[in-house]
Formats: C-alpha cells, sequence, structure tokens
C-alpha cells in the first residue's frame, strides 16, 4: 500500500508538471549531435498528399513506437547510426515498410505515401533488412491499432484466442492464459515489455497473467531464433505485451490516450489511460487502468462465483541524451477473482483468490560505447508478488509469495564479413518463492544464469538468422528432507543448450519458402519437483518428482508464403518432439482426505504434430474475405496414447468492409470434435458461432476518436471449450455485446 499511495502521489505531481509545463520540444535541426541522429518523418495519402495524423509508426530493430501529430509527422531523437526499417500501421491504408539508414550528426527526412486499402496487413511484420515483399526471416506476429482495439477481451489469453494457432486455457474469465500449438503453462513466455512478468501464472489454472491489454500498445508473437534471446523454451514462440512504460526516446509534444469499454454478458466495465510528454531531456509516461465485472451469463444460467476487480498501474521517466538514455519506472498490479465450484473435492461456492505484483524496472541504453558494439542495452528489475485463495468459508487455503530479481545486458554487434546484425547477451534471476496455509511446498530459492549469440546473414535471395543459448538453473530447498509422499527433497541443477537456425528463400513471382530448427531446453519447474499437498482452486491433490530431468524439445516448422498487393496466405506445419515431457498425470486416484483428484508429475516422451493457415483475398476496393485455421495432435510416445488438454481443430471465416473511417465485418468462429483425449479427460462436441464488428474513427480538433461495437455469439449458442476446466459444470458465455471508445491526442 505504501508504493500504490507513493505511485498515486507521484502520478498526480507528474500530471501537473505535464500539463503545465509547455512540453513543445520541437528539435533545432542545426544542433550539434556527437553520437545520434535526429529523424523526421511524415506519413501522407498516396493520392491526394493530405497528411495522416494518429498514423502508428514503429521502428523495428530499436522498438521504437509513436503516433504521428496532425500534421502527419513524428519525430524520433537520439538515433544510433545504423540501418533500420520502418513500419506503418492505420485504419484504412496498407502498411508502408521503407529501409533506412543514418548516420551520427544526420538529421534525415522521410515521407511515407500510404495507399487506401481495405487489405489489413498490419498483423505480420517482417523483422529484418528486407521491405514486406522480400522475406519473413525473422517473423513477429503483431497484433496492434483496430486489430487490437477490434480483439480486445478481458485478458491476454481472451484478446488473442482469435489468431491462428492460439487458444486459451480458462478456469473463468479472470484467470485464463494462452496456449500456442498446444504448448502452455511453462512452455509459453508471457513477457511485459521484454522482461518476466514475475507472476505464477505459468504454475496454475487458477492463477491469473498480471497484465490488462487495455493500456498495451501491441502484442508481439515472436517466433523462431528470435524467441531465444527471452528464454530457452521457446519452441512455439514468446508474447510480448508491448506498454512503453520506461521511455526511450524525446516527445515533442504532450500525448495521451483514453479508453472506456463495457459488455453485457457480466456486466463488466473497464476504464484506463496513458499520458506522455518530456521537459527538457526527460522524457515522462504514466498509465494507469481498472477493470469489473460480475458473474458470466451463459445460455444455460449464470456461472457462479466469476467475479473480477483488478487494477493496475505505472509511472516511468527516462534522462534522454546523445549517448542513449537510461530510466526507471514503477508499477502496481491488484486483482481479486472467483473461482466456480461444482467439482469434485471443489467447495460448492467456489474459491476466492487475492493477488497482487509490485514491480520496479530499470533500462539504460547506449549507443557506440565501443568499436565492436553498435549499442548496449543494460536492465534490472525487482518483482514482489503475493498471492492468497480464500475457501468459500473466507479461511485460507493457500497463500503464495515469490520475490524476483532480475538482469540483463545485451551487445547489439555491428556488420563483419557475412554477418549482417547480431548480438550477444547476458542474463540472471533469482528467485525466493515461499508458500503457506495447506500447500507443503518447502520455501526454495532458484538462480538462473544465461548467455546467448544471435546472427543474421543475407545471401540476397536466402537469408538465414541463427541462435545458441546456454542456462544453468539451480533449485535449493531450504532444507533438504526425507518425504513419505514424494521421496528426497533435495537441491537440483540443470543445465544445457538451445539452439535455433531458421532461413527463407524467395522462391520468386511472390513466393517464399521459409523452415526453421529449433532445439529447447526446460528445467522442472519448484512446483514440479516438490508440490505435496491439495490445491482447492484447480481442483486437484498434487505430487511433486524431485528426480524429474529436464525436458527437452526438437522442433522443426516449414511454411509457404504468398505475398502479392490483392492476396496474402500462409501455410506452416510443425513437428515437436519432446523428451521428458513434464505435465501433471491424472492417476484415477482420489486423495479421500479432502476428495481431491491426485495428479501426479510425469516425465515421459511426446511428440506434436500441427498445421496453421492464413489467408486475406481483397474481392473489391472496399471488401476483404480471410481466415485462419490451426490445429495440433498430441501423443505420449510410450503408450501411443493422446497427450491431455489439447485443442481441437480451430478455424475462422471473416469478411470485412473497409472505408477510411468505418470498417464492419461478420466472422463465423469453428472448433471440432475433440474426442481424442486422456483417460480421465471429457471430450467436448464441435461448434460454430457467428460475430459481428463495426469500427468508427474520426479526427477532430486535436483528437482522434475511435468507437468499436462487438456482438459475439450472436445465435446466443450453447458451447463447451476444451481448455476450460469448468466445461462439466457450465457451457462458455452467452451473447455477448461490447462496446469500446478510445480518445488520443
Amino acid at each position: 500500500m505504501i508504493l500504490l499511495g507513493a505511485g498515486a502521489r507521484c502520478a498526480l505531481a507528474l500530471l501537473f508538471v505535464l500539463v503545465s509545463v509547455n512540453t513543445d520540444l520541437r528539435a533545432d535541426e542545426k544542433e550539434h549531435r556527437e553520437n545520434s541522429g535526429f529523424l523526421i518523418v511524415r506519413v501522407v495519402d498516396i493520392e491526394t498528399k493530405e497528411p495522416l495524423p494518429w498514423t502508428s509508426i514503429l521502428i523495428l530493430e530499436l522498438n521504437r513506437f509513436g503516433s504521428a501529430h496532425e500534421d502527419g509527422t513524428l519525430h524520433f531523437h537520439n538515433l544510433p547510426p545504423g540501418s533500420y526499417t520502418l513500419k506503418t500501421f492505420r485504419l484504412g491504408y496498407e502498411s508502408a515498410i521503407r529501409k533506412f539508414s543514418i548516420n551520427a550528426r544526420d538529421t534525415l527526412r522521410i515521407t511515407l505515401n500510404l495507399r487506401s486499402t481495405p487489405l489489413t496487413t498490419e498483423t505480420v511484420v517482417v523483422h529484418g533488412e528486407q521491405d514486406d515483399a522480400e522475406g519473413v526471416v525473422r517473423p513477429i506476429e503483431v497484433i496492434a491499432g483496430k486489430r487490437l482495439q477490434q480483439q480486445l477481451g478481458r485478458t491476454l489469453a481472451e484478446t488473442l484466442s482469435k489468431e491462428a494457432g492460439l487458444s486459451q486455457r480458462t478456469m473463468g474469465p479472470a484467470p485464463a492464459r494462452p496456449v500456442l500449438r498446444g504448448l502452455g503453462g511453462d512452455r509459453l513466455l508471457i513477457l511485459e515489455d521484454g522482461g518476466r512478468t514475475g507472476d505464477i501464472s505459468a504454475t496454475a489454472p487458477d492463477h491469473a497473467v498480471v497484465i490488462d491489454p487495455l493500456t498495451a500498445d501491441r502484442v508481439e508473437i515472436i517466433r523462431g531464433p528470435t524467441s531465444l534471446r527471452y528464454g530457452s523454451n521457446a519452441l512455439a514462440g514468446t508474447i510480448n505485451v508491448v506498454r512503453g512504460q520506461i521511455p526511450s526516446s524525446l516527445s515533442e509534444h504532450l500525448h495521451g490516450g483514453a479508453s472506456l469499454q463495457g459488455e453485457s454478458v457480466n456486466g463488466g466495465i473497464a476504464g484506463g489511460g496513458t499520458l506522455s510528454g518530456a521537459i527538457g531531456p526527460f522524457s515522462l509516461r504514466m498509465d494507469g487502468s481498472g477493470r469489473r465485472g460480475s458473474d458470466l451469463r451463459t445460455p444455460k444460467g449464470h456461472l457462479r462465483n466469476t467475479f473480477y476487480r483488478n487494477f493496475t498501474g505505472s509511472i516511468g521517466g527516462s534522462l534522454i541524451q546523445e549517448w542513449g538514455y537510461t530510466g526507471i519506472a514503477i508499477g502496481r498490479y491488484t486483482s481479486r477473482y472467483g473461482i466456480p465450484g461444482g467439482f469434485v473435492g471443489a467447495h460448492p461456492n467456489g474459491v476466492r483468490i487475492e493477488l497482487e505484483r509490485s514491480h520496479v524496472q530499470w533500462k539504460g541504453e547506449m549507443y557506440n560505447p565501443f568499436l565492436w558494439t553498435r549499442r548496449i542495452e543494460s536492465e534490472f528489475a525487482f518483482t514482489d508478488y503475493h498471492h492468497k485463495e480464500f475457501e468459500s468459508t473466507g479461511s485460507l487455503g493457500i497463500e503464495f509469495g515469490v520475490l524476483t530479481y532480475s538482469g540483463e545486458i545485451i551487445a547489439h554487434l555491428p556488420a563483419w564479413g557475412v554477418f549482417e546484425r547480431g548480438l550477444f547477451g547476458f542474463s540472471g534471476e533469482y528467485r525466493d518463492f515461499a508458500s503457506g496455509g495447506f500447500s507443503f511446498s518447502p520455501r526454495t530459492k532458484e538462480w538462473n544464469l544465461a548467455a546467448y549469440l544471435y546472427e543474421e546473414v543475407d545471401f540476397h535471395d536466402l537469408s538465414i538468422q541463427g541462435a545458441v543459448r546456454f542456462d544453468t538453473r539451480k533449485v535449493t530447498p531450504n532444507e533438504e528432507r526425507e518425504s513419505r509422499r514424494i521421496g528426497l527433497i533435495k537441491r537440483r541443477t540443470f543445465s544445457d543448450f538451445s539452439g535455433s537456425v531458421g532461413a527463407v528463400y524467395s522462391a520468386g513471382r511472390n513466393v517464399f519458402l521459409g523452415a526453421t530448427v529449433m532445439r529447447s531446453f526446460r528445467a522442472p519447474s519448484i512446483e514440479e519437483l516438490y508440490s505435496e499437498g491439495p490445491h482447492l482452486a484447480a481442483y486437484s491433490f498434487e505430487v511433486g518428482n524431485p528426480t524429474l530431468e529436464t525436458e527437452q524439445g526438437l522442433g522443426l516448422e516449414l511454411y509457404v508464403r504468398y505475398a502479392a498487393e490483392y492476396a496474402r496466405g500462409q501455410i506452416t506445419f510443425f513437428h515437436y518432439d519432446l523428451f521428458r515431457y513434464i505435465f501433471p498425470r491424472n492417476t484415477g486416484r482420489i486423495n479421500f482426505r479432502t476428495l481431491l483428484p491426485v495428479y501426479q508429475f510425469e516425465g515421459m516422451s511426446a511428440r506434436m504434430d500441427g498445421v496453421e493457415m492464413t489467408t486475406e483475398v481483397h474481392l473489391s476496393n472496399t471488401f476483404v474475405i480471410g481466415g485462419t485455421l490451426g490445429s495440433v495432435r498430441g501423443t505420449l510416445k510410450e503408450t501411443d496414447t493422446p497427450l491431455p488438454m489439447m485443442p481441437p481443430l480451430q478455424a475462422k471465416l471473416d469478411v470485412r468492409y473497409t472505408s477510411t473511417n468505418l470498417t464492419a465485418g461478420i466472422a463465423a468462429r469453428m472448433g471440432a470434435r475433440q474426442d481424442r483425449v486422456d483417460q480421465f479427460e471429457e471430450p467436448t462436441a464441435g461448434y460454430a458461432l457467428l460475430d459481428a464488428v463495426a469500427q468508427y474513427q474520426i479526427s477532430s480538433g486535436g483528437f482522434f476518436h475511435t468507437l468499436i461495437l462487438n456482438i459475439e455469439n450472436i445465435t446466443n449458442a450453447e458451447y463447451r471449450m476444451h481448455l476450460s476446466r469448468v466445461k462439466s459444470i457450465m457451457p462458455e458465455p452467452g451473447r455477448n455485446f461490447k462496446l469500446l471508445y478510445k480518445l488520443f491526442f
């Protein structure tokens, strides 16, 4: 509470200063710049030459992001010398991609001409030195702009659930977590501004992710060798939510935004805002949001005890200089939510969970510090996470506390021989984990150290990237002891390499062929090693296994992409071999003291095979038809039986109308029957749903307004999602009207 009170006072002080002080910092183009350059980007309509205000512009390699002003311009201060790629996002216009190079002391002006089109190409960003028609060697799927606004849900998982290959694991609306290509939990790393969140959402289905997407600038899905920068276990990819809590550049104007969202299916309402500006060489930013909802309404009645109350906020500032920047941010997240009852062993009225996270983060960047580096990034973060689970009587069931300290330093390398661009880095993390109540997991300390190297090579029609990473993790319980239930609890050390190579070949006539090979490594978590007791909110009695070894994965991905002016599409085939795949297996036994089913953590070899498809076709000047498909099949090799909790084949087909200010569309979402299930797992029937969306936006008087109406499950169909833990008592939500208003200035 002290941190929250201090944060609120700082936020009010910052708001007063930003409003009171003239933040117009238009740069003097003759200013002496020893180490950096200055970029002015102007965005105009290709036919009318009129400026396009509020266009979002991203410098891919530096992760610099901003919105054009009323005159269509955006200034980027203090750019380190080098070659970069610009990407634009704007409703009703094609995304423009432009390569550029800048030197120290340069002032560079670039005009981007955008063509009006309904084709929504902003979802796939090509991270590389090629333009959009030349390669996808470093693909990062970006959900931003109108795409993010139209899909905005209560949680990150719901926001991403309509993307190809993505589904959500749920136990009600609040604790939903994304699942990518059938891999979830600790196998899917979720980041905020490139850093760890410090929560325990990966360890159990009742634990929530401490990120609200309401104030996010964009969401990135990172795949291939690039993802190894963030962790050793990135077989399917990594999800990064970008909020920009620590500013990395100066803004010549005061910027901000506000959001208000409501929905009918649970009486939910959410609101939030951001504000950023500069005072001299200091760049400042703050954001905050709140969200609340009552019990979900389904076609069969209300799903009891699915309320939620969330609050998040942060305040950050940076000193921006020609040599780089240094900045700090503090943040706070609190949540209260319910987990429904009705299962064997669950309380009749479910469980209530309260959690809070306090977060402090420092970042810095230095340009050209040495001859052998282009720039150096460094980061340090501290997270204090506290989690309580209350029974229906109000008594405390389980309590968790985690203190996390992490740091990272990255050197970006210049071109050398055939190597176009690269980096190497070191990272470290220390976690102090403790539990109480009816949890019998011992207090445990974890140390993790990692080193990694990444490089890119370009041979004109063939582009290659590669990465290698080494991790070592030490897990130390407070005391070593013999447990009657799980065996000897002792210190464990896990070390191994992970690596990946990706390549793309331009086959001509807008066709590209790509392949990625990856070896991943994952150490067992504290819960997988040492759990021994009831977990009421997860409806399970969990038994750890202190003898578990590391989980290793081998992955192969092959894809064909077609990218023409009026049609785009991609089909991807993937195969994963997982050695000692760790998962909680239902033993079929009941712990009669708690009446909970017993889950034992095991390590067994598994394989996963799947396919993903995306396509968009320009039918006319204003209409687009698009679709996605994702399917994955998981099998335990030793027994040739299905892996538990695998999502069924899912598909989406939509038709959209787009003009300069208006977008409207209708979409069909479909899921196949999932009857390929584990021994103690329930099958689910197939379903087909109908959704509609309409978005209108307008710029007026220095403000940009957007209004979005979503109607989900128009027919109020009754259906059940296979990855829902509550599907046996209630179906998914019924018809839902969602209204979102966003204001930018």
